[in-house]
């Protein structure tokens, strides 16, 4: 059902032109393409199939696909019943959530006795266990809201709560959620495989609400998940420091790359489409939603014209057996037409961290490289995970077996912190004794060009259209495997120093290793600290595990804003996030939820 208000949100959203340098010469340009990659992945998808073995929820984003385009359609509903019939686990959150969407977005076309027995088995399902996770709750509490204004009269379902007690309930999170996530930032933060998750369930939200309010927030917090991704997209890419990235993803950069990345083609464009990586499916139901971004997000998304810094600031961990040191993570991204170059400091907010990373542009897989400590302990998990120190690991295992994994790629390391200026970034790594994995493994792709190991210990890279030189602290061990090489220093305390550069700020790629070996380095391996001028004359000086300097300025990470850099702005707690574009302003006031457009002259 669609709302009045809508027409003046959609009004609005059309309401300016685009300028600058970005992929999209008019607004109507951006919302052709838009049209047109929607239906790139409906047909892509609707010509899958499911077979046994898959992941059960892709038999339910498949069926959207086929009942929305008519492509195969009967096997569409057969998928729909072969998923209300399965009674070979229980509906979590993320059934409920698509399931409740389905029965909404497709009233009309679906059989009057598979809706009942929709209806039936989402009845079923809402028990006293709302999910662990946030993206979890978010889907949970959509389900439950929308279930409450469809059905409110109905009996007390498994929990206890009527209808309407679950909708108020469902309502009542949601409002917190918004309210924490613009005055802290979000906790489960720029997650290539959850972030899209939380921004198809306000887009649900935003379809079926019959509440003016509901819709507008929903609508407003959608705008903001996508102002939190535009600055750090680059050509299919979400660059920098992540929360939630799956340990078999994290190495790739086109193929295997995460569930955002279909999202951003769709939205952003300047990418591929690729339907045959893992979990593209959620992006079916994203892609017969009707949802209009502001136009100035795909600008902002595509114009790399010029390099920039963008910072943010994300909450410190919330729930289960959370550390109590408030410390938030901080962000900082350095964007450039070929390269990103992306960290984070202070807490570790969660498990499959990614704590930072270079990424270039390429049409080949796996354009990335970085350093990490594969940490690995009870204490860690501890502060994610509500239960005690002897079951912690071996139930953890059980799950992830990969968590042992002393070359794992992913999780952050409460033993390594980072300090970044533009083009350069160091990291220092202090490792204790008891640590089970007192090494730190460095991934090198084998998509790289030339990879030189210079006497001076310089690591020096020429690939695609960039150049990078690495210099470990310590001396390292290199390893083979199939698509990458691994670097390995087993010192317990050492570190890194990365600078990178654009091919056309050199003549040559001798000219590059030159300039780099001639800047001033000094480290200190007892005290464990680092001082090093880059090819730019800007000195970064960084002691373990919190005192940073640039050009002799101390960093004061309490200052940093919720949101800065040249496109998105907003300070801690206002409530009030400004996107900006040329000589266009969008302002998103979450204070009282009003939207308004500044055009300047």
């Amino acid at each position: 059902m669609r709302l009045e208000m809508t027409v003046i949100i959609c009004s609005f959203a059309f309401g300016f032109a685009l300028c600058g340098q970005s992929k999209y010469t008019t607004k109507w340009d951006y919302y052709n393409q838009l049209e047109n990659r929607r239906n790139v992945i409906i047909s892509a998808l609707a010509g899958q199939h499911w077979k046994q073995g898959d992941d059960a929820r892709r038999r339910v984003y498949l069926a959207i696909a086929k009942v929305h385009s008519g492509i195969d359609r009967e096997i569409g509903i057969k998928y729909l019943w072969d998923a209300v019939r399965d009674r070979s686990f229980v509906w979590g959150s993320f059934f409920v959530y698509a399931m409740m969407d389905t029965y909404l977005r497709f009233d009309q076309e679906l059989p009057a006795d598979l809706k009942a027995a929709i209806k039936k088995r989402l009845r079923e399902s809402f028990i006293e266990d709302k999910g662990f996770t946030e993206n979890h709750k978010l889907q949970y509490r959509t389900a439950r809201y929308l279930f409450g204004q469809t059905w409110p009269n109905d009996p007390a379902l498994p929990d206890g709560l009527s209808p309407l007690e679950g909708k108020q309930e469902a309502e009542d999170w949601i409002n917190d959620w918004i309210e924490r996530t613009v005055t802290v930032g979000m906790y489960e933060y720029d997650s290539p495989n959850y972030h899209s998750l939380y921004f198809l369930c306000f887009t649900t939200l935003y379809d079926f609400t019959t509440t003016p309010l509901i819709q507008r927030k929903a609508w407003m917090v959608m705008q903001l998940l996508m102002a939190d991704w535009a600055p750090e997209y680059l050509n299919g890419n979400w660059v920098g420091a992540h929360s939630r990235e799956k340990f078999n993803q994290v190495t790739h950069t086109i193929l295997n790359s995460g569930t955002a990345t279909p999202f951003g083609y769709l939205y952003f464009g300047n990418s591929q489409f690729h339907p045959e990586i893992p979990e593209p499916f959620y992006a079916a139901l994203l892609a017969v939603q009707n949802f209009q971004p502001l136009a100035i997000l795909g600008d902002i998304a595509t114009d790399r014209s010029k390099a920039y810094v963008h910072l943010e600031t994300k909450a410190p961990r919330r729930g289960i057996g959370i550390c109590t040191r408030d410390i938030p993570v901080w962000k900082y991204t350095y964007v450039t037409r070929a390269y990103a170059l992306g960290s984070s400091y202070g807490d570790l907010s969660a498990i499959e961290n990614h704590r930072w990373d270079l990424t270039w542009v390429s049409d080949k897989d796996g354009s990335t490289c970085f350093f990490i400590n594969p940490s690995y302990s009870a204490e860690q998990l501890l502060r994610y995970f509500d239960s005690t120190p002897e079951n912690i690991v071996p139930a953890i295992l059980s799950q992830r077996p990969y968590y042992k994994d002393p070359n794992k790629w992913i999780e952050g390391s409460p033993f390594e912190e980072v300090h970044q200026f533009e083009n350069t970034i160091i990291a220092l790594y202090g490792i204790p004794k008891d640590e089970r994995n007192g090494h730190v493994n460095g991934l090198f792709s084998k998509i790289i060009t030339t990879r030189v190991t210079d006497p001076s210990g310089w690591i020096f890279c020429d690939t695609d259209s960039i150049y990078f030189a690495v210099k470990t602290l310590t001396e390292g061990n290199w390893h083979e495997n199939q698509d990458h090489f691994r670097l390995t220093l087993d010192s317990r305390k050492t570190g890194i120093v990365m600078e990178v550069a654009q091919k056309s700020e050199y003549a040559t790629f001798q000219d590059f290793m030159d300039q780099i070996k001639n800047n001033a380095l000094n480290f200190d391996l007892k005290k464990l600290s680092a001082k090093y001028t880059n090819s730019r004359g800007d000195q970064l000086e960084f002691r373990f595990p919190d005192f940073r300097k640039v050009n002799d300025e101390e960093i004061n990470l309490k200052d940093w804003p919720l949101f800065k850099g040249p496109f998105v702005n907003s300070e801690l707690g206002s409530k009030v996030v400004t996107l900006s574009y040329g000589q266009d302003s969008v302002i998103l006031d979450f204070g009282d939820f009003s939207i308004r457009h500044v055009a300047m002259e």
